[in-house]
């Protein structure tokens, strides 16, 4: 089993939280995170899927994008 590490990071007025450098080097998150609700708390892990539009939506929404 893997060694818990806890950190205690502020979330600022917007809501936004920082991950760090280091976890997020080790745990190869990069640009995106999905977050997950469990029973202990919020998991962080890679996205599972992406939502890709096809033509038709991407022409309809393109200009609200």
């Amino acid at each position: 089993m893997e060694k818990r590490i806890g950190i205690i990071k502020e979330i600022d007025r917007l809501g936004r939280l920082v991950v760090p450098k280091e976890i997020r080097a080790r745990y190869g998150l990069d640009d995106e995170v999905e977050l997950v609700l469990t029973e202990e708390g919020i998991l962080l892990r890679h996205p599972q899927y992406r939502l890709v539009m096809d033509e038709k939506c991407q022409s309809k929404y393109s200009a609200k994008l």
